[in-house]
């Protein structure tokens, strides 16, 4: 499982960091982890989203780096397309990254990545998609979404709790090597709020390494009437020791915007940078 849509709101950031309240909530009795994962998954969240967000990562020994990223997304028929710029610091200024998403299980989502000191667009292979993005507790694969026809589920408890919060607690597994390998996780516990139908927490199994990664989506707000959470706390454990912990927190965030368009997405506008 990965962190859903990071910068599309939840622009990571499979359910995602931001999901439209439902016209027709599930009933809280619900105990099919399909029906309620695929509810979470179709929730609208608005198109052509623009946003600037702060990271701040922090290593086992306390150091920080703190890191300005832009972001921009938008819908199309059969997927998703985003856009990410890193901002600052200036030594990773204008690198940034495109990635097209598709709705299509079976079809393999496309990314690249330029990195301004090379002058060169790099496209991720799937083999890579695992590893960290840009030195943070992210991987290139929580950066897009995930199809949950792609996983098994099943219902942990139906009535758990987060800070208050009732929640499902639900376990995905991937159904094939292929996803396995391309998300680097086992498995992932999912704890979904019943009453917002979105991803609250995430617990993942990280296969390199044997670390465990906890994901905390926190400060909801509602923004043209969609449910987002504008700090996401990635941390990862190893051994019982926190390795390193990255805390994303929107500064900035526009939904349907209309100065993004199809052109924003391709390599030359990638390239182009900020």
């Amino acid at each position: 499982m990965h962190v859903p849509d990071l910068f599309r709101v939840p622009l990571v950031l499979l359910a995602g960091i931001g999901l439209a309240q439902p016209a027709a909530a599930l009933s809280p009795s619900e105990t099919d982890p399909r029906v309620i994962m695929s509810a979470v998954e179709e929730r609208a969240t608005g198109d052509r989203q623009l946003s600037r967000m702060q990271i701040t990562i922090r290593d086992k020994a306390g150091r920080e780096r703190t890191r300005v990223v832009q972001g921009r997304t938008m819908d199309f028929d059969g997927g998703t397309r985003q856009l990410i710029f890193f901002e600052s610091p200036a030594d990773v200024r204008n690198a940034g990254m495109l990635s097209v998403d598709y709705d299509d299980g079976d079809a393999t989502d496309d990314q690249w990545l330029y990195l301004p000191s090379l002058k060169k667009t790099t496209r991720i292979s799937s083999s890579d998609k695992s590893g960290s993005f840009m030195g943070t507790d992210l991987t290139y694969s929580d950066m897009t979404r995930k199809d949950p026809a792609a996983y098994d589920y099943v219902l942990v408890e139906a009535n758990a709790e987060v800070n208050g919060e009732a929640c499902w607690l639900i376990e995905a597994r991937p159904r094939t090597e292929k996803e396995k390998s391309e998300t680097g996780y086992l498995k992932s516990h999912v704890w979904i709020s019943k009453s917002k139908l979105m991803v609250v927490q995430n617990k993942s199994w990280v296969i390199v390494g044997k670390k465990l990664k906890y994901t905390r989506f926190t400060d909801i707000k509602e923004v043209n009437g969609v449910q987002i959470a504008h700090t996401l706390t990635v941390r990862t454990m190893r051994n019982g020791a926190k390795e390193s912990e990255s805390i994303l927190q929107f500064i900035e965030l526009k939904l349907d915007d209309a100065d993004i368009s199809e052109s924003d997405f391709t390599e030359q506008r990638l390239e182009q940078g900020l």
